[in-house]
């Protein structure tokens, strides 16, 4: 289907320029004392604008646009991003297999966990490869998931995301055959890797898996908050069902705001295919080729990776703020042990020069050469129960010191943040290597609620 002139934008301009009385929400109606420009085409689904929860009309031939561009059976547009994606995915998949356990990659982001707590499912966790030199965890190996399934002929759902947050890369090609083999359903949280499937000779292939959910905003040009789900041939789960499980997560109310910067977003990849990202492959070249050779710092790359984003090995919190005060760089993320600098399809080789510049800047000045980080692997996690079944002991917990909690079951999530992967969540046992981790010291830690983690663990009666 054709979608290469951003309709939506300009059925929404052509609509507004016949100055239509708005006797609809929302309640700023357009009156410039109270709504700034820039939302002036804040509409609702009146007539002619279709509606996202039911599309037939322009929002559906966005979602088929979406289908076409990354080659799927079918799309699904969100305005709550991908978090609520991955909870109508999850939900979905345990309604037509409400009797299996979830295989899942333990390094998935806190939505993956709490859709499994509203599912009531239980946990079959999948521990990622870790490299003692990586101050992060590496790949799902493939020959794992294949040992579960073929142990457990029931478990018929797995979840693994890739690429992760660093940009590591697992052997989807391979998953995917695997749970095809085993007739288990493989949803894949790709929301870094929005950008995979549009020019497989720079970035490489496109993630695969029955349902696949990618972040629009988070390396293209589509507005913070929006997300696609792809659903791709011979997955089971029909459309009713998903179209279901985002009437539940999904606001009833989306944003023609984000629609249309979907939809300019989409209509840009449609018409213009590969050629769109060449400026912005050509920065990252430009930007690898001058980040090698740091002194204090190190480039990480690896055969396999997603290249769209930098992961630099050293001092990362140093190296953060330096940017942050002395150049005005506001990078993604920092650790002790690495920093995260993220690019995107607006990015030139003018705009990376910069970042490139400042880095060997902050590198020439100091004297204190690259020293590996160990890392310190998550637990193999085991269960006293489901995540429901400990959420609904919650409000019972008591906060104790790490060393009077071992051999307890957590009452909480406790997770790095960013990017939100638990380091223990509700249910799970407690253990000496659990506390080490815990009072290492030079991780940033949140609590479920918003909560800093202060040092106390919340642990069920």
């Amino acid at each position: 289907m054709k979608y290469d002139n951003d309709r939506l934008g300009a059925a929404l301009k052509l609509y507004l320029g016949t100055d239509p009385l708005p006797m609809h929400m929302p309640g700023g109606k357009r009156n410039p004392d109270f709504v700034s420009q820039a939302f002036m085409r804040d509409i609702t689904e009146i007539g002619g604008f279709d509606n996202l929860h039911s599309p037939t009309g322009i929002l559906k031939d966005m979602e088929d646009c979406a289908a076409s561009i990354w080659k799927a059976r079918n799309a699904f547009i969100s305005v709550n991003g991908s978090s609520a994606l991955i909870l109508a995915a999850i939900w979905s998949a345990a309604t037509l297999y409400p009797n299996s356990k979830i295989l899942t990659a333990m390094n998935c982001h806190l939505s993956v966990w709490n859709a499994i707590e509203l599912t009531g499912s239980s946990i079959v966790p999948l521990m990622p490869a870790f490299d003692i030199g990586l101050p992060f965890a590496g790949h799902v190996s493939p020959s794992d998931i294949e040992r579960y399934l073929a142990r457990d002929p029931s478990l018929k759902i797995v979840v693994v995301t890739s690429p992760t947050y660093e940009g590591v890369i697992s052997d989807m090609d391979e998953i995917f055959r695997i749970t095809r083999k085993y007739d288990a359903l493989l949803i894949t949280d790709s929301a870094h890797g929005a950008h995979l499937g549009l020019d497989d000779k720079f970035f490489g292939p496109d993630s695969k898996g029955d349902i696949v959910i990618k972040s629009l905003h988070k390396t293209l040009s589509s507005p913070t908050q929006t997300a696609v789900m792809l659903l791709n041939e011979g997955c089971p789960i029909e459309e009713s069902l998903i179209r279901r499980g985002l009437d539940i997560f999904e606001t009833s109310s989306p944003s023609y705001i984000l629609l249309g910067g979907v939809s300019k977003c989409l209509s840009s990849l449609y018409s213009k295919g590969p050629e769109i990202l060449k400026p912005w492959e050509e920065a990252i070249s430009y930007a690898e080729e001058n980040l090698r050779g740091l002194r204090n710092f190190r480039l990480w790359e690896a055969p396999v990776r997603e290249r769209s984003k930098f992961v630099i090995m050293g001092y990362g919190d140093f190296l953060f703020d330096q940017l942050r005060g002395t150049f005005n760089i506001e990078c993604e993320a920092s650790f002790p042990s690495h920093m995260i600098a993220m690019t995107g399809i607006g990015d030139t080789i003018d705009s990376l020069k910069r970042f490139c510049d400042a880095v060997r800047a902050v590198d020439d000045a100091v004297d204190s050469p690259y020293a590996e980080s160990k890392f310190i692997s998550r637990p193999y996690p085991r269960f006293a129960m489901t995540l429901r079944e400990a959420a609904q002991s919650r409000l019972r917990c008591v906060e104790l010191e790490p060393e009077f909690c071992i051999g307890r079951p957590s009452g909480e999530f406790i997770y790095g943040f960013p990017p939100g992967i638990p380091i223990l969540m509700p249910g799970e046992i407690i253990t000496e290597d659990t506390v080490k981790v815990l009072t290492r010291g030079d991780i940033h830690l949140h609590m479920g609620g918003g909560r800093n983690y202060m040092g106390l663990i919340p642990v069920l009666p």
